[in-house]
């Protein structure tokens, strides 16, 4: 549901970036002492991902393009965890046609 916190992760196909883009939860490891002081409370990290190619052999080769992490000052749910990683990786804000959800683990659609 939209107001669920966001444990689990997200595999999602991003047409016009025609890149991958892997969102995972936060384990809360990552905050630093500084970001709790500004208010932030939860995040969830990024990476993007392009195919380099689908060979006979079964390989699939990608390398990591770029990767972040998003701050939340209330808990992450899904689909913030989504938008907020889209606008970030590509620049543009969220288009929910641009994107097609892949994997989810342990959480619901956004």
């Amino acid at each position: 549901m939209e107001h669920d916190t966001f444990g689990g992760a997200i595999l999602a196909w991003v047409k016009s970036a025609k890149a991958f883009l892997k969102i995972q939860a936060g384990t809360g490891d990552n905050l630093l002492e500084d970001d709790i002081r500004e208010g932030f409370s939860d995040y969830c990290l990024w990476s993007t991902f392009r195919p380099e190619c689908i060979d006979i052999d079964g390989e699939l080769d990608m390398e990591c393009l770029d990767s972040g992490m998003v701050l939340f000052r209330e808990s992450c749910t899904p689909q913030a965890a989504l938008e907020s990683s889209y606008q970030q990786a590509f620049g543009t804000d969220f288009d929910r046609n641009d994107v097609i959800i892949l994997m989810r683990g342990n959480d619901e659609q956004p």
